[in-house]
This record gives C-alpha cells, sequence and structure tokens, in this order.
C-alpha cells in the first residue's frame, strides 16, 4: 500500500513538474514579444473598439505578461483579416477578429477565403450576437414588420459577405419583407448617416451595444423603430418585438434561420492561424475568459454598452466541424437565400 501510494506522489509530482515547464516556456516565448491583434473592422467602430478593449488587458493574463498592438484589415465583409491568418506566423504572436459570416466563406465555395475553418486556432468570442431591423421612424408608413412585409422600405447595407447584407438579404427572401437593399456603404456608422440624411430608411444588424449607446437618445426619442429581433434568444431590453423564428412558415425555413441566427450567432470569433504550439494556443484560450471577467475590463464594458456573453474555443470549434459536414446543396441554399 505504501509502494502505491508512493508511486502515486511520483506520478502526481512529475505531472506538476511537466506543468510548471510548459507554463515556463510559455512564459520565456512571451516576455518582451508583442502580440497583435488584428481587427477586420473599420477603426472606431463597435466591434473595433471591443476589441481594443480586449488588447488593453489580455497581456496582463498571458505568461510573459506580453505587450499588445492594433492592426486594422478592414475589406470583403472581414474576409481579408480571416485570411490574414493563412500567412501570419503560427507562433501564438498575431490573432484576429473577424465575422462569422467570413469564418464560413470557405463552405459557400469562395475561393478567395485561403483557411480552413476546421484548422483555424480558435480562442473564443467575446459575445453572442442579438441583433435589430431599424426603421428610421415610421418609413412609407412601416412601424412593423408585417407591414414591411406589405410595403417596401428601402434598407441600407455593406459588402455581401458581411452580416448586414446576409441578414438583410435572407429576411427579405426567407420571410418575404419588401426591402429595397442599397449595398456598398462601409459599415454602419455610413448607413445610419445615409438613414439621417434620408438616403435609405432601414437597416438590418443593428447591435445591442449600438443601442445603448450611440442610438440610446434616437431609441428614446422615437427617432428610430426596431422592428424585428435576431439571435439565438430574445430580449425585451429594447421593447417587445417579434424573433425571425415567430415568421417561420416551414421547417426548411426554420432550418435557413437556425442556419444564420443560431448557429453563426457566435459573435465575433477570433482565431491565431492554424498550427500554433498546443501550450501556447492553450494559454491564448485561457487568457480570454480571464481577460473577460477582470474587474477593470468589465467597468470599461459596461461603459461603452457592451455585453459579455463569451462562446467557448470548443464551441466554434464545434461549430465550424458541423457545418463542414453538411451537403454541398444546403450551402446552394445558403447562397440562394443570402444574396
Amino acid at each position: 500500500m505504501r509502494m502505491f501510494v508512493k508511486t502515486l506522489a511520483v506520478a502526481a509530482a512529475a505531472l506538476l513538474s511537466a506543468s510548471a515547464a510548459q507554463a515556463d516556456a510559455v512564459s520565456d516565448f512571451y516576455k518582451g514579444k508583442t502580440l497583435t491583434l488584428v481587427s477586420g473592422f473599420t477603426p472606431n467602430g463597435e466591434n473595433d473598439i471591443q476589441l481594443r478593449l480586449l488588447g488593453r488587458y489580455i497581456g496582463k493574463y498571458l505568461p510573459g505578461n506580453p505587450q499588445t498592438m492594433m492592426s486594422n484589415m478592414p475589406g470583403a465583409g472581414t474576409l481579408l483579416a480571416a485570411n490574414h491568418l493563412f500567412k501570419a506566423p503560427a507562433d501564438g504572436t498575431v490573432i484576429s477578429m473577424f465575422t462569422s459570416q467570413a469564418a464560413i466563406e470557405p463552405y459557400l465555395g469562395n475561393t478567395a477565403a485561403m483557411f480552413d475553418p476546421t484548422k483555424l486556432s480558435w480562442i473564443g468570442s467575446m459575445s453572442q450576437d442579438r441583433q435589430f431591423c431599424m426603421l428610421q421612424g415610421e418609413a412609407n408608413g412601416v412601424k412593423n414588420f408585417d407591414q414591411l412585409v406589405q410595403k417596401e422600405v428601402t434598407f441600407g447595407s455593406s459588402a455581401p459577405a458581411t452580416d448586414i447584407f446576409r441578414f438583410s438579404a435572407v429576411i427579405k427572401n426567407l420571410l418575404g419583407a419588401k426591402m429595397k437593399l442599397v449595398s456598398g456603404y462601409p459599415g454602419m456608422p455610413a448607413i445610419r448617416l445615409a438613414m439621417e440624411g434620408g438616403e435609405v430608411s432601414g437597416v438590418c444588424g443593428v447591435s445591442e451595444m449600438i443601442l445603448r449607446t450611440n442610438l440610446a437618445e434616437a431609441y428614446k426619442t422615437k427617432k428610430i423603430n426596431l422592428i424585428i429581433q435576431m439571435g439565438r434568444s430574445t430580449t425585451e431590453e429594447f421593447g417587445k418585438m417579434p424573433s425571425v423564428f415567430d415568421y417561420a412558415k416551414d421547417q426548411k425555413t426554420k432550418d435557413m434561420l437556425e442556419f444564420f441566427f443560431k448557429d453563426l450567432a457566435i459573435g465575433r470569433p477570433i482565431a491565431a492561424p492554424a498550427g500554433v504550439p498546443a501550450d501556447r494556443l492553450a494559454a491564448l484560450r485561457k487568457a480570454l475568459p480571464e481577460t473577460l471577467k477582470d474587474k477593470d475590463f468589465l467597468g470599461e464594458a459596461e461603459k461603452i454598452g457592451m455585453s459579455i456573453s463569451p462562446v467557448s474555443a470548443d464551441d466554434i470549434q464545434s461549430t465550424m466541424v458541423a457545418l463542414s459536414t453538411k451537403p454541398k446543396s444546403f450551402y446552394e441554399e445558403v447562397k440562394r437565400v443570402s444574396e
């Protein structure tokens, strides 16, 4: 019995020693280095602001406490930032944040997507998406979604690979909304200006964060009107309104809605290149949730209206693997309803 206990003690000591050596190796690597956070979004937009906030704190929770540096790489609906990981050093010094829509471009047959979603080194996501379609007051006599099915309203949109465009197209094509899409705007701030100037009257893809901050006064004074919500769950924080799932007419429609608004409702995923050493990837994956619990981080997040509802790396990885098994016919239908 004593020999058995001694053997267990030796094994435990060896395990702890190996773990400590591994932690020391990661610390030695990151010490004096810089972690670059690549944003696929335009500077000072809501998503860019969130990544910058993360960048101010995450180095504190990585062994070796590396410095952090921001880099912006907007374009092609954040696909440029996702593609950057194909060429970036796979040593744990570069991570990137982009849209879940960009993450599935390879499944849609986009030859410009240079990565395999199942092989990226996923780190996690800070917040799950719950978004809204918004009108500038009462547009063309339309003040709710049921009326939008009857009367046409002009909606602003951005590049085809963005969630703003795809959400608008899905709602138009699947739910019968009479939306005239005007695309080409670089992002939500530009669309908002176009709405104020009367160029367009609506937009889909408005986040909770922007409603709590930049659009708080407009919402309070009823200059804007929210007509439908999209996401894995619903909220009444901004008044009662229907969910996209309330309008699913059949199982086929429901399946498509679940793909866009449940499977892909993983916020803005953060990833490193494929092939990052396992110990460094584990450190990055550990640092993200620890940062999201930091008291000072949470204080700043509250000030900017940011919701913290993380998605783990394992959840994102399993989602990408599951999506990779769907048949070609499924993605042909996805393309049809989102173009």
